[in-house]
């Protein structure tokens, strides 16, 4: 593993992190940009603190197996996994910053990371999960970080009664630089869990901008517009290449992966417009659309066709005749979607809980 090259994977994602909230706040109105921008921050803020204290340590210096603490010195890794976590923190609340405060954010996003992300993050990445023991793969997060945070946003979108914001004005400019610095900080995504640069680096960078490109032309292809270009399409576009790419990203030949974002770029453009037109889950930010989606058929692209030429460390997707993996990474996938429902809604009920204590204890104190 190879520190410096780490430390530069993760420098380059933490602009990244910074800039997404600045494309998802021009889903709003413009009045409520520094509001927004605000709790945005302040959700970040409090993610940094909850994985320095206890996510990270959840994540992988905790077995489950046996129900052990292993003691290890920190790494450079923790800023890189800290990377990861916070990406899939400001997707979904990006989702619900219309309807949330920041008092429900410091409880949802401890009890969040406690019984959603780090579980994941243990079973499927680190050396103790018992996914990841029976070989499961997620090389940058389509599942830990992307359906997670897609289906947190999902459940969000019908509990917080979301409704559809006076259109903003359109900023361009600003959507052009976030974009730019998304797609720079993706890099670093994607290489920083290689270790260093010699373990498939120029695959993983080639891959990363092939999903860009295969999700702008599936994405478009699927527009209300026919063929027509806009910045809106482009941008969305290169998001969805980006997050479909990541579990798949080291494991797959650069044929198939175009073949699977082009995929993406369709079924994503089409979930993103069915969420639009519906009046139960409204999600501004397309967070379930894009994220949650794409990392859903990044993860299928990824059983189909995983091949050990390209990755001796990957593995034999269906197409190659690797049955044994496919049944791993659809026990993976399958855990992932309970844990996130189930985890999700364990902690909605417990801020339910929460608010009911504290309300009762306020008219027990007028009395």
């Amino acid at each position: 593993m190879d520190n410096n090259f780490i430390l530069l994977c993760s420098l380059i994602m933490i602009p990244m992190i910074f800039f997404v909230p600045v494309m998802y706040i021009n889903a709003y109105a413009n009045s409520e940009s520094s509001t927004h921008l605000t709790t945005m921050t302040a959700a970040i803020l409090c993610g940094i603190t909850c994985w320095l204290f206890f996510g990270n340590i959840e994540s992988f210096q905790f077995s489950f197996l046996n129900l052990n603490l292993t003691t290890l010195k920190p790494t450079i890794t923790v800023l890189s996994q800290l990377c990861f976590y916070l990406y899939a923190l400001i997707m979904f609340v990006g989702t619900s910053v219309q309807k949330i405060k920041w008092q429900f954010l410091i409880i949802f996003i401890p009890l969040w990371t406690f019984f959603v992300y780090a579980p994941l993050a243990n079973l499927i990445w680190s050396s103790n999960g018992f996914l990841y023991r029976l070989g499961a793969l997620d090389f940058s997060g389509g599942l830990v970080v992307h359906l997670t945070a897609g289906l947190t946003s999902l459940i969000l979108s019908f509990f917080m009664r979301n409704t559809k914001p006076p259109l903003p004005r359109d900023s361009p400019l600003l959507n052009y630089v976030a974009t730019l610095f998304i797609l720079t900080g993706w890099l670093g995504f994607n290489l920083a869990p290689a270790g260093a640069f010699q373990n498939h680096g120029p695959l993983i960078v080639i891959n990363t901008l092939t999903a860009a490109i295969g999700a702008v032309v599936g994405w478009t292809s699927g527009s209300r517009l026919g063929l027509s270009l806009d910045s809106s399409t482009l941008y969305n576009g290169i998001i969805c290449g980006l997050v479909t790419s990541t579990a798949l990203v080291a494991y797959v030949s650069t044929p198939s992966m175009l073949i699977v974002t082009l995929i993406s770029g369709l079924i994503c453009h089409y979930v993103t417009d069915l969420l639009a037109d519906s009046t139960y889950f409204y999600d501004p930010v397309d967070s379930f659309g894009i994220n949650g989606i794409g990392g859903l058929v990044g993860t299928l692209g990824l059983i189909l066709f995983a091949t050990p030429t390209v990755n001796k460390a990957g593995a034999t997707g269906l197409l190659s005749g690797g049955l044994k993996f496919a049944e791993v990474e659809g026990l993976t996938l399958i855990v992932t979607i309970l844990i996130t429902l189930l985890g999700t809604l364990v902690c909605l009920g417990l801020i339910k809980i929460i608010k009911i204590l504290i309300l009762s204890r306020r008219k027990e104190a007028a009395f």
